[in-house]
C-alpha cells in the first residue's frame, strides 16, 4: 500500500511540474521551439521563478518566466552578456511608473526565423521575461543623440 502511494505522489509532482512549464531556476538554456537560449540563471546565478508560461500560437514559440529579486543590474548583466553573444536592441527602454521594459532580438538557426526577448521589470517587484522564436526579420532600434 505504501509503495502505491509513493508512486502516486511520484507521478502528481511530476504533472506538477511539467504543469509549471518545466522551467528550472538552475537551467543554463531556455528551450523556445527548436532554439536554446542562455538562462539568466547562466549569467546571475538562481533566482526564484514564480510564474511560467509555454506555448505555441500564430506568433510561434513561446516562453514566458516570472522571477523574484532580481535586480536591475542582474537584469542589465545579462541583457549585456545576450548582446555580446549576437543579439541586438529592437525597443530601447521605456519606463512607465516604476516599470522598465526592453527588447532585444537576432535571427535564429531556421532560416527566416527570429528570437524575440522582451523584459519588463518591475522595482522592488517581479521581473518577466518573454521569449518568442517566429517568422520574422530583426529590425534594430535606431538610437539617435
Amino acid at each position: 500500500m505504501k509503495k502505491r502511494i509513493s508512486v502516486f505522489f511520484l507521478l502528481v509532482l511530476a504533472f506538477l511540474l511539467c504543469a509549471a512549464g518545466c522551467a528550472s531556476a538552475t537551467a543554463p538554456v531556455v528551450k523556445v521551439g527548436k532554439e536554446s537560449i542562455p538562462s539568466l540563471y547562466s549569467v546571475v546565478g538562481e533566482k526564484k521563478i514564480t510564474g511560467t508560461s509555454t506555448g505555441v500560437g500564430t506568433g510561434g514559440a513561446e516562453v514566458e518566466l516570472t522571477y523574484q529579486g532580481v535586480s536591475l543590474e542582474e537584469l542589465n548583466s545579462y541583457i549585456e552578456a545576450l548582446v555580446s553573444d549576437g543579439y541586438m536592441v529592437t525597443q530601447e527602454a521605456q519606463a512607465s511608473g516604476t516599470a522598465q521594459s526592453y527588447q532585444i532580438g537576432k535571427e535564429a538557426s531556421s532560416d527566416g526565423y527570429i528570437i524575440l526577448i522582451s523584459f519588463l521589470f518591475e522595482n522592488g517587484g517581479s521581473t518577466v521575461i518573454h521569449y518568442t522564436v517566429a517568422q520574422g526579420t530583426i529590425m534594430p532600434e535606431t538610437v539617435t543623440g
